[in-house]
């Protein structure tokens, strides 16, 4: 593409190639970042994606003279205007050491007819995702410091509730806000339905009490890290999964990660834009089956 922009014009290359004129740009870029030798194997789309999140072809980062004036972004939604719900204080987790929580730890698919406690959901949210304390940071005097580690502790991942079957809570999609350890309402009713076809191929959803959906916001990071925070993000999920794994197994709950379900209609039910802000897994949960 470098060496035919020089002799195309802009607006006759965007139409060879099928696209608009403003993006040629982020297609140059991309282009730019993963130009092959004459003898490399042919390009692969991953191949394109990762060449440009390289540290040395990323250089949309901040730097450390930019960084001591620098302020987050807002690390949490606003939730102004939805109903409120105070999460009881957490479940005591089982007895359980660390290396037997994670030789326990399965992943299943069958989950009994008995509600999660709230206590117990209050106790997975807080226990994977919550705030462990506040520190300076980012120029501000209380910085939020979660459980789950990301890069450079900017909690890009946003947990979205949906209780279908939770014990003192009414059912609906919730919005997780750690600062506060308290639940806000973005609907209401019973989504068992919404969530089964959403999925692909995973319809035992239909029956999970609790199924999370994490959501991941770029903007978050991509102040700090540029490019590249497309590559955190992901790393900063898995982080966030494994909490959830773990705690879920302290807690006695069958729990399993998902990642086969329609992009768009996952953002359409927690009301992303899909572009900035998108679901990237599903995390179903709750009792074990006999209980």
């Amino acid at each position: 593409m470098t060496t035919v922009d020089a002799a195309v014009a802009p607006a006759h290359l965007a139409a060879e190639l099928g696209v608009r004129e403003c993006d040629l740009p982020a297609l140059r870029s991309l282009a730019a970042a993963s130009l092959p030798a004459a003898d490399d194997p042919p390009l692969r789309v991953r191949d394109l994606i990762h060449g440009r999140l390289r540290t040395a072809v990323c250089d949309d980062s901040l730097g450390p003279r930019e960084l001591r004036a620098a302020r987050p972004r807002a690390m949490e939604r606003a939730v102004a205007g939805l109903p409120l719900v105070p999460l009881p204080d957490p479940a005591e987790l089982s007895d359980v050491s660390l290396v037997d929580a994670i030789e326990q730890r399965r992943s299943g698919t069958t989950f009994g007819s008995a509600p999660v406690p709230l206590t117990a959901l209050s106790a997975l949210l807080n226990g994977a995702a919550g705030v462990r304390d506040y520190r300076p940071g980012y120029n501000l005097r209380r910085f939020p410091f979660r459980r789950a580690p990301s890069a450079g502790g900017l909690a890009p991942v946003d947990i979205y509730v949906v209780a279908s079957a939770v014990d003192g809570l009414d059912r609906g999609l919730y919005y997780y806000q750690p600062s506060a350890h308290r639940l806000a309402r973005v609907d209401d009713g019973l989504m068992r339905g919404k969530v089964a076809d959403l999925s692909i191929g995973a319809h035992w959803l239909f029956y999970a009490p609790v199924v999370l959906l994490l959501a991941v916001s770029m903007p978050r990071v991509e102040w700090k890290y540029g490019v590249r925070a497309y590559r955190f993000v992901h790393v900063d999920l898995g982080v966030l999964t494994q909490n959830l794994y773990l705690v879920g197994t302290a807690l006695n709950l069958v729990t399993c990660a998902v990642g086969a379900f329609d992009d768009d209609a996952a953002n359409e039910l927690v009301r992303l834009d899909g572009r900035d802000e998108f679901v990237s897994l599903m995390f179903a949960c709750g009792p074990p089956a006999g209980r």
